[in-house]
């Protein structure tokens, strides 16, 4: 999956916004806001102004832009000076009311400034908001953070008892949404509160990760958790104190959930006592966390059937016939309905297709109209996974999908039957995963697409000790930078794939997205020095006399 994302962070100056694309950041705000709703607010007026550019106005009827464009110019100096060794070219994003936006860098020529305006508008299409909270983002103003959960067993019964409250709290809630399965979770969360928060609901929205947060139309507030674990009874907490804010409000509320369950009991918990969803949004049922939800995909079928209450409707990704009638009939047998995601032929095999039409499924459930048929083609589009060139060579960090088979459909997009070098990085408790990676790379050794694994992270050696392939392993303590040089050895492309969040592996990245811009520069320096000569040879030659 693309890493294209609005970022909205905060600052000692205020929030602002960045559109990062799959290997760096291709363009700010041109201004900091006093809000994080505010910031939240310019990046919708800014894909609208990207829409009406590229002719699909219709993406955001309800966000009005005046006279959008589009601009590459030369910026001088404060002193108005333009300097032949400075990078002088940049683009900017503009309405009649003022500049939204603005290239991250200056480069060396027009032509490749107006390259980097036309890639920006490629991808701020299909680009969702995403909220960076955490230790290294500080906000000048905003929300208090939420302190939740408790480290003691007597905070988490105080929290249980208040059951019967819980309940009377959640019937006040119009609608109430819950995001379960296997992958794809938090990125249908934020979809989905995009959406409802665009169509003038009054949105709740809590998504889970390292950074877990709340967002209330647009308003971001990061959740503090006082104790080392993450405890299911913090959203009871969440939930007392800002749904009487919902329905406070006029318009109708919607409440959104990522589910942050990992075993088959916790998933049921969170369904049926912590939450009382009218819909569930399975995302899809792939292999992993099988050391808590079970072992198969069958099983894991079963886990999340399981946890539907009585008189809910569940929309269902999962396009796998046999496992869709499995859940239906435990689903239908527990009182719930289930319907699957209709995929339309032309987007079939396109990865996250079935999470993105599976908004539109939510939207008729709730009788609201389907997303725009360009906008979910931008969706689409820019989130496709597609190699990222650096010096050394062809490489994408499938990491980030965590499962066998989302990477194995990314491998498909990106080489289908070519060699790859495999990279797989091994987090201690992530045992389940681990073993399906196993699996997964001596099946690709089978059938002649890798002829070597590199391994990383911990238990590396038990790890090429149990697979039949050649491996070579990396220790914890390995230079990323090193290794990085290292998987190109053999020229091939490389594919990160196991686990992202570790310091290992965002170091990486960053040695990635360096590399990216070190060859967007010789590039860009290259092209100056063409058009320089080219210039000179026009100005030394020969004129034609009558």
């Amino acid at each position: 999956m693309s890493r294209t994302a609005f970022e909205i962070y905060g600052r000692g100056f205020g929030w602002s916004w960045r559109l990062r694309g799959p290997a760096e950041v291709l363009a700010t705000g041109s201004r900091h806001y006093d809000t994080s709703r505010a910031a939240r607010d310019a990046i919708d007026i800014v894909r609208a102004a990207v829409a009406e550019i590229s002719g699909h106005e219709e993406s955001f009827p309800d966000t009005d832009v005046d006279a959008p464009d589009i601009s590459v110019e030369q910026e001088a100096t404060p002193s108005g000076e333009l300097p032949e060794e400075r990078n002088n070219w940049v683009w900017r994003l503009q309405t009649a009311n003022g500049v939204l936006g603005h290239s991250a860098d200056r480069f060396s020529t027009e032509m490749a400034a107006q390259s980097a305006a036309d890639q920006f508008l490629d991808y701020a299409a299909g680009a969702l908001p995403m909220f960076l909270v955490g230790a290294e983002y500080e906000w000048k103003t905003g929300p208090k953070p939420i302190e939740v959960g408790s480290s003691s067993l007597t905070g988490l019964v105080s929290e249980a008892t208040r059951g019967i409250r819980h309940r009377k709290v959640l019937d006040q809630i119009d609608t109430q949404i819950v995001v379960s399965g296997t992958r794809g979770k938090s990125s249908t969360t934020q979809r989905l509160d995009d959406v409802f928060n665009r169509r003038g609901y009054d949105t709740l929205t809590k998504i889970t990760g390292n950074h877990p947060l709340l967002i209330h139309n647009g308003e971001v507030h990061p959740i503090e958790r006082r104790g080392p674990r993450t405890t299911l009874y913090e959203n009871i907490s969440l939930i007392a104190e800002f749904v009487p804010e919902l329905d406070a409000y006029e318009p109708d509320d919607v409440a959104i959930f990522e589910n942050q369950g990992i075993t088959e009991y916790t998933t049921r918990l969170f369904n049926q006592r912590l939450t009382d969803p009218d819909i569930i949004v399975l995302t899809n049922v792939r292999q992993d966390h099988t050391d808590t939800l079970g072992k198969t995909r069958t099983d894991l079928a079963r886990s999340f059937a399981r946890s539907v209450p009585a008189g809910t409707h569940v929309v269902s990704g999962e396009q796998h016939p046999v496992l869709h009638e499995y859940m239906q009939k435990e689903i239908e047998r527990r009182g719930g309905t289930i319907e699957q995601v209709d995929i339309p032929d032309e987007h079939e095999g396109l990865i996250g297709s079935e999470t993105i039409h599976a908004v539109n499924a939510v939207l008729d459930v709730v009788g609201e109209p389907p997303l725009p048929a360009e906008e979910i083609e931008s969706f689409l589009s820019a989130i496709q996974p597609t190699w990222i060139e650096i010096e050394d060579g062809c490489i994408f960090n499938a990491a980030e999908v965590n499962d066998v088979e989302s990477t194995e459909m990314v491998r498909r997009v990106l080489v289908d039957d070519e060699y790859i070098t495999p990279f797989v990085y091994l987090r201690r408790d992530r045992r389940g995963r681990t073993a399906s990676f196993a699996q997964y790379i001596e099946l690709l050794f089978e059938r002649e697409l890798i002829d070597e694994a590199h391994i990383g992270g911990a238990n590396t050696r038990a790890f090429a000790e149990n697979v039949d392939v050649p491996t070579k392993c990396h220790s914890q303590n390995a230079d990323p930078e090193q290794v990085l040089t290292e998987l190109f050895t053999d020229g091939r492309p490389v594919i990160l794939m196991g686990n992202t969040v570790d310091e290992f592996m965002r170091e990486m990245q960053a040695s990635i997205e360096q590399r990216v811009k070190e060859k967007r520069q010789a590039a860009s320096a290259s092209e100056a020095v063409d058009i320089s000569e080219q210039g000179s040879a026009e100005a030394t030659k020969p004129k034609d006399h009558e």
